[in-house]
This record gives structure tokens, sequence and C-alpha cells, in this order.
């Protein structure tokens, strides 16, 4: 589906496939450039929807349905927010145990480390469960930005 949205805010929903979250990069790229966001911003943005978006299409749904995901992009007083809203099981990432590396890059255990680079590269996460739906909604705030 392509996207929708004008001024401060945009919308864009996606199968729950991997190859669909090609259409998120474009997604984030375009608002950004559209609104004079840093590149650096839009970067952790990409790489933020990326681990959340990855986990939810790999270990989020029950069964091998098509689902929807739906990806929200608003800049409201200096703050750039993204919200995803999808129907997967429950998983709230700010209770997500973050796994300490261990041992060399070849044993550790594959993992753990997602959630944090978006609770180290965002300013805020957030979590609520509506009715059936995932609500995760994280927030940068854009410092400096002309």
């Amino acid at each position: 589906m392509s996207p929708t949205g004008t001024g401060s805010k945009a919308n864009l929903v996606i199968g729950n496939i991997i190859a669909e979250m090609e259409k998120v990069v474009d997604f984030v790229d375009r608002f950004g450039a559209a609104r004079a966001i840093p590149q650096a911003v839009i970067n952790d943005l990409n790489l933020c929807l990326d681990e959340l978006l990855n986990n939810t299409i790999s270990y989020g749904y029950e069964d091998q349905g098509s689902h929807s995901i739906e990806i929200d992009l608003s800049v409201e007083n200096d703050l750039l927010i993204a919200k995803i809203q999808d129907d997967a099981i429950p998983f709230d990432p700010r209770k997500a145990a973050f796994a300490v590396p261990d041992g060399t890059l070849q044993t550790r255990r594959i993992g753990g480390l997602g959630v944090h680079f978006v609770k180290t590269l965002m300013d805020e996460l957030g979590y609520m469960r509506v009715g059936r739906h995932n609500v995760v909604t994280i927030t940068k705030k854009l410092r400096g930005r002309a």
C-alpha cells in the first residue's frame, strides 16, 4: 500500500512479510527529506523501525495468515514520533531483556540487541495494548532543527 499524509503527518500500511520492510525505508527517507530532518536522525529511525518490524513479522504471529502493520510518522513540537500498530501477539518492548554480549561474535547468542538499539537511539519508547493491537511509539527529539 502506498503512504498517505501531508503536513507533519504521514501513514503507511504494510503486510506482515519481510519484503514489505523496503517500503518503510523509502517512506521514512521521503518523510524526513520533505521536512528537513537530519539524515542521522532518519538513519536512527530506520534502524529502530527495522528492528521492531522485523521482530513483529518474524515472531509476532501464530498463524501464516495475512496481517497489516500500520506505521504513522509525525513531527510535533520538535519531536519526531513513529507509531507502529499491529495485531500480533502481545509484546511490550520496554520489558524485553537486554542480552549482554558475552563470548566472541561467533559464539554469542543471537538476539537481545535490537530493542537495546531502540532504547539507546530514541529518546522515548512507549507501549500500549489497545484491544487486540500492540501500539509501540518511539520518539526522537529534533534538537537544533532549522
